[in-house]
């Protein structure tokens, strides 16, 4: 058995393994410690082992460090770890008394233009390189580093063996459940011993199942495959088909003496996910249409924590949101806690964001990386898809445009070798190559056209990233943006300037502040939500699945968040939160603006996502003004088939004075209950409108 605890306390840091020396905080970033500038961090503390102790082996483990690390105990190196979120430790053998321990942590930068954007030499995701990270795409871009100890350290005490890693694997075989699991047990011992490994799963404490299998343990790594039927299990759904449940594993290996060696409890649901090449994804069999989410929680990873995790997947939730994508990065553990909890599906990236270098090295680390984050976050319920780069060179032409060298075919071949590694490694999840090939990145009334673009564009079948930027609300900008801040200093907290002047019509340089947020959140909500109805409407025909980007700001930052980094929501929140309803009567809408000669026509729709039919439930529309003056309506019994779309009733042509209306529409149950409702605002203006001022953000 072990004796684990935590070492947090007595942590220095300095910028020379010399010093001098300051107190820290571990875990932490070291520019949360307010150092920014530098490669390479050192790290010390000093521990105890008690005197007396008796026990033989030590483990010391670290839950992450961004991004090489070297780790000395007494002065003399006992290893090494490359990437930045990974769990690494070292087997020791330590006398009782006081040790010494030393962590060089480097995350290095890269020269602007030559090496860095496009042939990055550290494999960090959006924590490296991002445009909704400090500084984006300038030369700046590489400011403010997340390096540092971000996970927690432990020094864990073993007689004679430890689990390193536990694989499970569920799939569903009518009302059963095959469990395929594999335990790495890592024997401390130098000579074989039997051994017997078990996973109980326990409902409620008591044990609803148990598989074992007993074997012959090799002095170090091996791995243990554990096998068996569970009959009719409780199953783990997303929040809007069922319940998340989940067992308790508890897994042992005990030797042949009846000894317990090592043990692990963890939380676990059983359930199967599919997703087809169509881009059909099956839960438990039953195909699930995603309404998601893109995803970069915190900056600087140590300040993530488990109640904030919470807190940012019950936006999530509330959002009517039931898959979220850790967008090129691993987060923090805490995230898929929250998501395993709360029933909410997780696309997963490995931190691979635009280019890197072909090199051996690159090619080394990012192989590394699929096994890690298969092994950390492969067992979990949530996890349901790999993606091994997000937007790589080879599919992103328009990259030659931004500064440095760029080559057409760079990473290609790396990519199709990691989505290899990922199918082998886990058989029971999917995997692509390249984000933004073959699912659809599309942004229609931001990096082009306009926003009604989007009714004959849907991008792909699954839309994986869509939307446009809007500027947190005043009390929050003003945290981070003085009344004199420069166009530089709001570029670089990601301020997109031309496009917010192109398609919004706002210039920092000449509008209020209170008009660029006002302008930038009506524009953002409006978009979202048209673009979102409209992929809706598609679904099952053209559509498998959507996730806008993105739902939170990762730092003090102006991005396409629907929520700031204070977590306060912009008006997008809503606006999203009411287009992702699982049943919509969506409101088929041509524009938010007509002019005199062009009477408006509304197409009303229901959508129901659920598994269950409603019969005999009522459609209806209103026509409003902005009085709230009812000036037409009509309604129709319907039969909302489950996991289906359709056009029901047309609203319009409406022959209407200039001025402020809206439809407004609603769904009811055959017992009353409202299951929906929706509203689209828009003007009839005095004057024939000109295609610039369709494009505004604001009448």
């Amino acid at each position: 058995m072990s004796d684990a605890r935590s070492l947090s306390d007595g942590w220095e840091l300095a910028l020379a393994p010399s010093g001098p020396w300051q107190p820290t905080t571990v875990p932490g970033n070291w520019y949360l410690d307010g150092i920014d500038g530098v490669d390479t961090v050192w790290y010390r503390c000093r521990f105890e082992v008690p005197e007396g102790s008796v026990v033989p082996h030590h483990r010391l483990w670290f839950g992450a460090a961004d991004y090489r690390a070297e780790v000395s105990v007494d002065g003399l190196v006992v290893g090494e770890h490359t990437g930045g979120f990974a769990p690494f430790w070292f087997d020791l053998s330590l006398d009782p008394g006081g040790h010494d321990l030393v962590v060089a942590v480097s995350c290095p930068t890269d020269e602007y233009e030559t090496v860095w954007p496009h042939s990055k030499t550290t494999v960090r995701g959006v924590m490296g390189h991002h445009d909704a990270r400090p500084g984006g795409w300038t030369v700046r871009g590489q400011e403010r580093s997340s390096g540092g100890l971000w996970g927690r350290v432990t020094l864990s005490a073993h007689h004679h063996a430890a689990i390193d890693s536990i694989g499970i694997a569920t799939t569903l075989t009518g009302a059963d459940a095959a469990v395929d699991s594999t335990v790495v047990v890592h024997l401390l011992d130098d000579r074989p011993r039997w051994a017997s490994v078990r996973l109980r799963f326990l409902d409620d404490d008591q044990v609803a199942y148990e598989l074992w299998v007993e074997t012959w343990l090799e002095s170090g790594r091996n791995e243990v495959r554990v096998r068996g039927v569970l009959a009719a299990p409780r199953l783990w759904w997303t929040w809007d088909h069922g319940e998340p449940f989940r067992y308790t594993l508890h897994t042992t290996v005990e030797f042949d003496e009846g000894d317990l060696a090592a043990s692990d409890r963890r939380l676990v649901g059983i359930r199967s996910i599919e997703v087809g090449d169509d881009w059909v994804w099956r839960l438990n069999g039953r195909r699930t249409f995603i309404r998601g989410v893109n995803y970069i929680g915190e900056q600087w990873l140590s300040a993530m924590t488990p109640e904030r995790a919470d807190a940012d997947v019950a936006l999530a939730v509330g959002a009517n949101l039931n898959a979220i994508r850790a967008h090129a990065h691993v987060a923090a553990p805490c995230f898929y806690d929250a998501c395993d909890a709360a029933g909410v599906l997780v696309w997963q990236d490995l931190p691979m964001q635009w280019g890197y270098e072909d090199s051996a090295e690159i090619y080394r680390v990012a192989r590394q990386m699929v096994r890690e984050v298969i092994d950390l976050h492969g067992w979990r319920p949530s996890v349901a898809y790999w993606a091994a780069h997000n937007e790589s060179p080879w599919n992103e032409p328009w990259m030659m445009d931004e500064a440095g060298r760029f080559r057409p075919d760079q990473n290609q071949r790396l990519d199709h070798e990691l989505a290899d590694v990922f199918r082998r490694l886990d058989p029971t999840r999917s995997a692509i190559a390249n984000s933004g090939a073959g699912d659809g990145h599309t942004y229609p009334g931001w990096y082009w056209g306009k926003w009604t673009d989007v009714s004959e564009l849907p991008g792909g079948a699954f839309v994986s990233e869509y939307g446009a930027q809007a500027v947190p609300d005043l009390a929050t900008l003003r945290t981070y943006l003085g009344a004199d801040a420069t166009i530089g200093d709001w570029e670089f907290h990601g301020f997109q300037h031309h496009e917010i002047h192109t398609h919004v019509g706002v210039n920092v340089l000449a509008d209020s502040v209170e008009e660029i947020i006002e302008r930038t959140q009506r524009y953002q909500a409006r978009l979202l939500q048209f673009a979102t109805e409209v992929y809706r409407r598609k679904k099952g025909e053209r559509v498998q699945g959507l996730m806008p980007f993105m739902l939170v700001d990762p730092w003090p930052c102006i991005s396409w968040s629907v929520v700031d980094h204070l977590r306060r929501p912009k008006l997008g929140y809503a606006a999203l939160a009411r287009a992702m309803q699982p049943v919509l009567p969506s409101i088929e809408a041509g524009d938010d603006r007509y002019g005199p000669d062009e009477p408006p026509v509304f197409g009303i729709w229901w959508i129901n996502d659920l598994a269950r039919s409603f019969r005999s439930a009522v459609l209806s529309w209103q026509l409003v003004d902005s009085a709230g003056t009812v000036l037409d309506s009509a309604h129709r019994s319907v039969h909302l088939t489950a996991d289906a779309a359709r056009r029901v009733l047309q609203a319009g042509p409406f022959a209407l004075a200039p001025g402020e209306y809206a439809i407004e529409s609603q769904i009811h149950g055959a017992d009353g209950r409202q299951l929906g409702s929706n509203r689209w605002e828009f003007t009839m203006l005095d004057h024939t409108r000109t295609d610039d001022q369709s494009d505004r953000g604001a009448p």
